[in-house]
């Protein structure tokens, strides 16, 4: 089991890499929609997984109990101990396929978002499936997509006895 301070060193580590990551990923210059977009969803896929760390189990106490471990009597036993924990975890479980990933991702990972043929890789906006949900909904008026399109964001014009808990669902 690794000790509290690896950890946090290893949450820094982590959290460099990630914005090198950013940094170079929103550097690079894009010279098609689909790579922007693409762009976009992976800088925002960085950022969400470097707010996922979680340091709150790294308590105060357990630092100190750490740290009163290191410095106890025979520390330099206990330091080359450690280091040789360390060692043979990178050992064991180098980075280099993390490294191989990120220079090289593969086709799926490129492409993180999916759009139908209609919406032209974001340029336009598809809404027949709302449309054809809107229209098997009962107690609403037929209307046809044209019509639909004109008027589906104005909610405003929807009664306030009708906006319930079913409504919602």
């Amino acid at each position: 089991m690794e000790n509290i301070l690896e950890q946090q060193r290893r949450y820094h580590e982590e959290k460099e890499r990630l914005m090198d990551a950013k940094t170079k990923e929103m550097l690079y210059k894009k010279s098609t929609l689909r790579e922007q977009i693409n762009s976009d969803h992976r800088t925002r896929a960085m950022l969400d997984v470097r707010k996922t760390f979680v340091w709150s189990f790294l308590s105060d106490r357990m630092r100190r109990d750490e740290l009163a471990a290191i410095s106890g009597p025979n520390e330099f036993a206990e330091f080359y101990n450690r280091l040789k924990q360390i060692k043979e975890f990178h050992r064991k479980h180098p980075h280099e396929e993390l490294m191989k990933a990120r220079d090289n991702p593969s086709e799926e990972a490129q492409n993180l978002v999916e759009f139908t043929d209609e919406e032209g890789y974001g340029r336009y906006l598809d809404l027949h499936d709302c449309y054809l949900k809107y229209i098997n909904l009962k107690g609403v008026e037929k209307l046809e997509y044209i019509t639909y399109l004109s008027s589906f964001d104005q909610l405003f014009d929807i009664p306030k006895d009708r906006k319930n808990a079913e409504y919602k669902k």
